[in-house]
């Protein structure tokens, strides 16, 4: 399985992702990630913070990124 690596960008929780994780394939990938992200904006209000300007760049195995999951699209406000 393909290794895909989460790097948390923006904000005030940057971090690049030392450890790749193994999916299928970038569907699944990507759900992981929207989830992480999700996990990550409710921390954060749990703090008494909402801030939507972070993302996650997925990589592959090379480096290269495979796709961007924003904040500000991993919620909807209504």
């Amino acid at each position: 399985m393909p290794l895909y690596f989460f790097h948390v960008r923006g904000g005030p929780s940057d971090c690049e992702a030392d450890e790749g994780l193994e999916f299928p394939d970038d569907e699944a990938a990507h759900a992981a990630a929207l989830t992480g992200a999700r996990s990550m904006i409710a921390a954060d209000v749990l703090e008494g913070i909402l801030d939507l300007s972070s993302h996650i760049d997925v990589t592959d195995e090379q480096g290269a990124t495979l796709f961007t999951i924003p904040f500000s699209a991993a919620v909807r406000q209504v």
